[in-house]
C-alpha cells in the first residue's frame, strides 16, 4: 500500500492519470482483502462461550442455504446419511460455531471439486454413545502429499490468486476444539474427508 500510494503521488504530478487510477484500483482492492482477513481473525478471538447445543439437522440445512450462491453449489450431488432415526441429532457446540465450521468444509469440497463433471459430496454420521463424528467428503482430486501437513495452518491455501485467505481451516479446527476435533483423512478411493468429533 506505501508503494502504490507513493507511486500514485509521482504518476498524479506527470498527469499519468489513468497509471493513478489502476493503482487506487489496486489500492482499493488490497484494502478489501485486509477486510476480510481482519474479519476472520477476529472471528477466530472473539469466541463466544464454550457451553451451548446444537441442531445437525439445523446446521447442515443453514450452511447449505448460505452457499446456494456457489458456483458448484447447483452442479453438486448431495448424500445425507447423519440422522440417527427419527430424531435430530443434538451436539454439545453452541449453534453458530457448528454452521460456521460446516459452511468452511462444504464450501472447500465445492472449491474442490470445481473442474470436475462429476461432483459427489457426502455428508455422514456415526453414533458413538458419547460422542458423534460427522465426515464432510468429496470426490475431488484429493490433497496432494506434500502439503497434507500444513492444511490447518494460518494463512495456508491451495486456492489459486485471491480466492483463499487460508483460514478457514484453521478458524474450523479452532471452533471445533471446545467441544472436540477436526481431522482430516484422504482415502485411498480419492478425495478428501474431513471429520468432525464432537461430544453430544
Amino acid at each position: 500500500l506505501r508503494t502504490l500510494s507513493g507511486n500514485t503521488v509521482r504518476f498524479l504530478q506527470r498527469g499519468a492519470l489513468d497509471v493513478a487510477s489502476s493503482n487506487l484500483q489496486t489500492i482499493g482492492e488490497l484494502v478489501d482483502r485486509m477486510g476480510k482477513i481482519t474479519a476472520s481473525l477476529r472471528a477466530f478471538v472473539r469466541r463466544s462461550g464454550d457451553q451451548g447445543e446444537a441442531s445437525l439437522e439445523q446446521a447442515v440445512d443453514a450452511a447449505l442455504l448460505l452457499l446456494q450462491s456457489h458456483p458448484g453449489y447447483a452442479a453438486v450431488q448431495l448424500h445425507r446419511n447423519y440422522a440417527q432415526g427419527p430424531d435430530d441429532v443434538r451436539l454439545a457446540i453452541e449453534q453458530t460455531r457448528l454452521e460456521q465450521i460446516l459452511v468452511n468444509l462444504i464450501a472447500n469440497a465445492l472449491d474442490a471439486m470445481s473442474e470436475q463433471a462429476e461432483r459427489q459430496l457426502w455428508l455422514s454420521g456415526q453414533d458413538d454413545g458419547e460422542r458423534y463424528r460427522l465426515t464432510v467428503r468429496d470426490n475431488g482430486p484429493g490433497i496432494a502429499a506434500d502439503v497434507r501437513v500444513h492444511l490447518f495452518e494460518p494463512f495456508f491455501t491451495t486456492k489459486p490468486g485471491e480466492k483463499g485467505l487460508g483460514l478457514g481451516l484453521t478458524l474450523s479446527a479452532s471452533l471445533a476444539a471446545a467441544a472436540g476435533s477436526l481431522t482430516v483423512q484422504h482415502p485411498e478411493s480419492g478425495g478428501t474427508a474431513f471429520e468432525l468429533n464432537l461430544a453430544k
